[in-house]
C-alpha cells in the first residue's frame, strides 16, 4: 500500500508545471523532472515518516510506466502521420485514372463509352442493361441474356437505340435482371474518374471525387484502370 508520503508525491507530479515555475505541462515531465522532483522529496521528507524503501520502488515502477505509455503513443502518432501521408500520396496519384466504384453513374464523353459489370448473386435467366441520359429518357438497351452467378462486365459503345452517338454527359445505368420470373435490379459497378482528392471533414480519411459527382472514400474503390 502507498504511503500518506507516497501519495503526497504523486500529487506533486501530477500537479500542473506552472507550480514547478518550468511553464510545461504535466506531460512534458521526463526522466530528469523525474528525479529532481524525487530528490526534493527525500530531502523535504518528514523525519518523522521518512519514505519508505517498498514505496520508493513503487514509485519508480509507476514512472516507468506512464513513461513507457506516453513514449509508445508518440511512436504510434507517428507511425499514423506517416501512413497518412503516404495513403495521401498514392490518393494524388489515381487523380486522372479510371476506378470501378459501387453505383450506376457514368460520365460518358464524346466518342467514348462507359463499361462496368454487374454483381449476381444466383443465375438469372435474363438480363438487360437499360442506359438513361441525363434528363430521364432510356436512350439504349443492351440485351445480355442469361447469366450465371457471379461478375457480368458490359460496356455501351455510346449510340442510341437509333444508331445515332449519344450527347457527352452523365448517364444512369440499371442491370434489369429476370429471376423465378420476377423482375429486379441488380447491384452494379461503374467505371468513373478521378478528378480529384480530399480530406474527409468528419475525420474519415481520404475522399475521391469523381467526374460522375459521386465522392467515395478510397477503400471503396474496386478496381483501378
Amino acid at each position: 500500500m502507498i504511503s500518506e508520503t507516497s501519495n503526497q508525491f504523486l500529487t506533486e507530479l501530477q500537479a500542473p508545471a506552472e507550480s514547478s515555475g518550468k511553464g510545461r505541462s504535466s506531460a512534458d515531465m521526463g526522466q530528469q523532472d523525474f528525479i529532481e522532483l524525487m530528490l526534493a522529496q527525500m530531502k523535504n521528507q518528514d523525519p518523522t515518516k521518512p519514505l519508505d524503501p517498498n514505496d520508493f520502488m513503487s514509485q519508480l515502477a509507476q514512472f516507468s510506466t506512464v513513461n513507457g505509455i506516453q513514449e509508445l503513443k508518440q511512436s504510434f502518432d507517428s507511425l499514423a502521420a506517416t501512413l497518412a501521408t503516404d495513403q495521401s500520396f498514392k490518393a494524388a496519384s489515381m487523380v486522372g485514372h479510371d476506378v470501378m466504384t459501387a453505383g450506376n453513374s457514368s460520365v460518358l464523353e464524346e466518342g467514348g463509352n462507359i463499361a462496368g459489370q454487374v454483381l449476381l448473386n444466383e443465375s438469372v435467366t435474363d438480363m438487360n442493361i437499360k442506359i438513361y441520359d441525363p434528363q430521364g429518357s432510356l436512350v439504349r438497351t443492351i440485351a445480355m441474356g442469361g447469366q450465371s452467378a457471379g461478375v457480368v462486365q458490359f460496356k455501351w459503345d455510346g449510340f442510341a437505340e437509333s444508331g445515332d452517338p449519344s450527347l457527352p454527359g452523365n448517364y444512369r445505368l440499371v442491370a434489369e435482371v429476370e429471376v423465378n420470373g420476377n423482375t429486379q435490379e441488380a447491384a452494379m459497378e461503374v467505371r468513373s474518374r478521378v478528378e480529384s482528392v480530399s480530406l474527409s471533414p468528419y475525420g474519415g480519411g481520404i475522399l475521391l471525387n469523381l467526374d460522375n459527382g459521386d465522392t467515395v472514400p478510397m477503400d471503396a474503390i474496386q478496381t483501378i484502370m
